[in-house]
């Protein structure tokens, strides 16, 4: 018991003792505020603790509380602050700064005050402004002074992104250099630019600078490889995405061997439109500019050449969202009489995106994403009227949705206003032209927008008046419209034969060869239709003319897709044509129907001399049993679920599925069954 006694009060002592430590301890703690910055706080810091370590060898110094309250830095203060200025005047104001490297940096006007005299006073937020402001001064006319010529000169439209500001750095640079390494020899760049069919690319698509033409001469139509190899990422694509759509206008008895570094088209096409949507098309950064928008266009042009209208679409709606985003739809509606390039630039390219979407919407059943927009004051016929063509296109794509009594007096209507915008014309503008072959001016592109203007305008009036030529052999009062649809379609074939004669039916993206399968397909069902309700003998007599003429179409398409692999259209063009006018032979008597798919007009079923109808959609089909596929072949199958009102609902119909399910993808040839093989 005296053991534990004697251990209790010896605990109990150096506790107490433990206890009296920390208390002197934290009265020695005095709270310190540093009011300075922290190259002040750390000299005062080492100094103090360089002046314990003196005076006390042990090492072990108090620190020196005296004064702490008066510790004051409005030098310092004053040296950050007007770093700060600088700063901000290089790197936002992007003003070049006075103080160079062997200077002395400006001073705040606090740093020219002493201390004792008038202490600033400091808190918990930032250093009081004094009431001159000079610093704010300094900064709002750095401010004022870059951007005065800005808010007065032009809208922020961007033109091309510089490769220091863009973010990039040296992966910009690796993918400019990848692009320079395509572009062709100036040779051959010469023999292309004088062989294709598709030098009214330039100046109708895009507007390169007047330096990158050879000898800077805008008549050549031919570009400066050497020239554009110093110019930015984007006009280098653009150039190549060029030189692609060339050489796929390039016509069929264009000889390879010309060429001294290019040995195979296709390839070289393929590489330049692969090496371009990877590298540069990918970044919405970058195609948000003029030129990143010109080079979606010519993207697009170029998938259209080739057939792939489900790929051009989506390229150009991608381009009417950055365009949104820029404000072209507003820049659109301002005067024309602006003296900036820029606004300019934008106006053409919104027309393009505008008209584009129009035209690929229309055949593809697919939504419009534009309004309408005005025409130029000082525009040519022929764009005023392709304006106005444009102009009523939505309603045009309205009327298969339901067709109705009501919908063919809106469709009478649309007729009658084709008709006066043609009348508004003088008649010498509706004749069909002398194509010249090989002239390359302003007044041969004319020429050829003017024949390509009448080929879009006869064909919505086919688009206007087909829905009922379908139903005109069971309702009478559709004979109008059956007559006024076979009248354009001849006109729109007309005028097809005059670009092919002339060896260049590559012009204008291939508008003339879509538009001929619209017309062909259209004078074909009436056969069909009339073989299926008359008699033979009295048919043969009223639609023979229109018979050679299919059969002239077929044999011209059929010699230009065997002449070159570039002509993708009209080689299947010419094979969904003949495939449609197979129930005209005896042989198929007691063959099973037919079934087709084609572009805009969906899905047909023909039978040796029964009317071509809609076949009702089964889901037990080969078709239906695709949905649930994942892959045919090496390609993954393409659904397009389309509200087809453009038949009459057949007498087998009764299902609810009000739509077709199209498997192919413009005209492009994908090895997806029931595609273009039957």
């Amino acid at each position: 018991m005296k053991v534990s006694a004697g251990l209790v009060v010896f605990l109990k002592a150096a506790m107490e003792s433990d206890l009296a430590l920390k208390d002197e301890q934290s009265k020695k703690r005095a709270c310190k505020i540093y009011r300075a910055c922290w190259e002040c706080k750390k000299r005062k810091i080492q100094r103090d603790s360089a002046y314990d370590t003196e005076s006390n060898p042990s090492g072990l110094g108090s620190l020196n509380t005296k004064g702490d309250d008066e510790i004051q830095c409005p030098l310092h203060i004053g040296e950050r602050l007007s770093k700060l200025e600088l700063l901000f005047e290089k790197f936002v104001c992007r003003r070049p700064s006075n103080a160079g490297p062997g200077k002395t940096p400006l001073r705040h006007p606090l740093s020219d005050t002493h201390a004792h005299d008038k202490p600033p006073k400091l808190g918990f937020g930032l250093p009081e402004i004094p009431s001159n402001g000079n610093a704010i001064t300094v900064i709002g006319d750095g401010i004022l002074a870059t951007q005065h010529t800005n808010w007065n000169s032009a809208p922020s439209i961007k033109t091309l992104i510089n490769s220091e500001d863009s973010g990039y750095g040296s992966t910009s640079e690796t993918a400019r250099r990848s692009l320079i390494a395509l572009l062709p020899s100036q040779n051959d760049a010469d023999v292309i630019f004088e062989s294709t069919n598709g030098w009214m690319t330039l100046r109708g698509m895009y507007n390169p600078a007047k330096h990158l033409f050879v000898n800077q001469d805008l008549q050549s139509y031919a570009l400066d490889m050497s020239a554009v190899s110093q110019e930015h990422t984007l006009v280098i694509a653009r150039t190549l995405l060029h030189l692609a759509i060339c050489i796929c206008n390039l016509p069929p008895e264009f000889n390879v061997s010309r060429l001294s570094n290019i040995w195979s088209l296709d390839a070289t096409m393929q590489n330049y439109v692969s090496t371009v949507t990877s590298l540069v098309t990918s970044s919405d950064e970058q195609m948000s500019t003029l030129p990143g928008l010109e080079t979606l266009l010519l993207l697009a042009a170029y998938h259209i050449n080739t057939g792939k209208f489900r790929q051009a679409w989506l390229i150009v709606r991608r381009g009417l969202n950055l365009a949104h985003l820029m404000g072209f739809h507003r820049i659109i509606t301002q005067p024309s009489s602006s003296p900036f390039d820029a606004i300019e630039n934008s106006k053409f390219i919104w027309r393009l995106l505008v008209d584009a979407d129009r035209y690929i919407g229309l055949h593809l059943r697919l939504p419009f994403a534009s309004e309408d927009y005005p025409c130029p004051e000082d525009a040519p016929p022929h764009l005023t009227h392709r304006c106005k063509l444009m102009a009523i296109c939505r309603q045009i794509a309205e009327l298969d949705n339901n067709v109705t009594p009501q919908t063919y007096v809106q469709a009478l209507a649309l007729d009658e206003r084709l008709e006066s915008l043609m009348k508004e014309l003088p008649k010498e503008f509706w004749e069909v032209p002398n194509i010249p072959s090989t002239a390359r001016s302003p007044e041969s592109a004319e020429v050829l927008d003017r024949i390509a203007v009448q080929i879009w305008h006869f064909e919505l009036k086919i688009f206007v008046n087909l829905p009922f030529l379908l139903r005109a052999p069971k309702e009478s009062r559709y004979e109008y419209s059956k007559l006024t649809a076979l009248q354009a379609s001849r006109a729109l074939i007309m005028r097809w034969f005059a670009l092919h004669n002339a060896g260049i039916t590559q012009a204008g993206c291939r508008l003339a060869e879509m538009g001929l399968l619209i017309a062909t397909i259209t004078i074909g069902l009436d056969i069909l239709i009339e073989m299926g309700t008359k008699e033979k003998s009295e048919v043969q007599k009223r639609k023979g003319n229109d018979f050679a003429i299919i059969c002239r179409v077929i044999a011209e398409l059929e010699k230009l897709g065997n002449s070159s692999p570039r002509e993708k259209i009209a080689s299947r063009s010419a094979v969904v044509i003949r495939k449609l006018l197979s129930s005209l032979d005896p042989s198929r008597r007691t063959a099973e129907k037919a079934r087709l798919v084609v572009p805009y007009f969906g899905i047909i079923e023909v039978a040796y001399h029964k009317p071509p109808i809609r076949p009702a959609f089964d889901l037990d089909s080969d078709t239906g049993n695709k949905l649930n596929t994942t892959a045919t072949g090496s390609h993954i199958p393409v659904f397009s679920f389309v509200s087809n009102e453009l038949w009459p609902p057949s007498e087998a119909y009764g299902g609810d599925l009000d739509f077709d399910i199209v498997l192919f993808d413009g005209l492009e040839d994908m090895d997806t069954e029931g595609n273009w093989v039957f």
